[in-house]
């Protein structure tokens, strides 16, 4: 990880529309259509995506001769930040049902948001502390909507951590996905991403 690529600490900022949990293509793809969108948003990661340690990804599409996990990543990163995505180097410690949101505890700081998103299949442990329970194969997804949503209102998951296949673009569609729905959720109305 290069130094000052994650913004530390996060106590000049306490309040967010949307806080991911997971720095992966999943929450990464999803910051992006959420900045695009002007909702704001932090993402809390430690570098831990499982594609960092891929030497080459070869099916990801626009890379006809491959990209590095880790590489792919950083693009995803400069690209969320580019929107407005604030990227926390932090491990999320609690997260709370704080109606009509979640508190977020990550070190000495808190922050509240009113959607949270689950995007790591690492921290099924912040799932099973909101109540979720795990399912599918090995008891080690969270069970979601078509939409994305979990049982727990406004709990959002994306990518892997939702029994997906571990592929890198299904995880870009996933996050791309539940942003999408979590902006009609917030604006009521239908909402699609056109470039210009």
């Amino acid at each position: 990880m290069s130094a000052g690529r994650y913004l530390r600490g996060f106590g000049l900022r306490s309040e967010y529309d949307v806080i991911v949990a997971g720095g992966g293509v999943a929450g990464l793809s999803a910051a992006i259509f959420l900045g695009r969108a002007g909702v704001s948003a932090a993402v809390f990661d430690r570098a831990e995506s499982s594609l960092r340690r891929v030497s080459r990804v070869n099916n990801y599409p626009g890379y006809p001769d491959g990209v590095g996990g880790s590489a792919l990543l950083d693009l995803c990163l400069q690209h969320a930040r580019r929107f407005g995505a604030r990227i926390i180097d932090e491990r999320i410690q609690e997260v709370c049902l704080s109606p009509p949101g979640f508190t977020v505890r990550a070190g000495a700081d808190e922050a509240w948001c009113r959607f949270f998103l689950l995007a790591s299949n690492k921290r099924t442990d912040l799932a099973q502390s909101l109540g979720l329970a795990l399912v599918g194969f090995g008891a080690k997804f969270v069970g979601v909507d078509e939409r994305g949503e979990t049982v727990v209102p406004a709990c959002y998951a994306a990518g892997r951590i939702t029994g997906l296949p571990s592929q890198a673009v299904v995880s870009a569609g996933s996050g791309a996905r539940v942003a999408i729905a979590i902006i009609e959720r917030m604006r009521g109305a239908y909402y699609v991403d056109h470039d210009v």
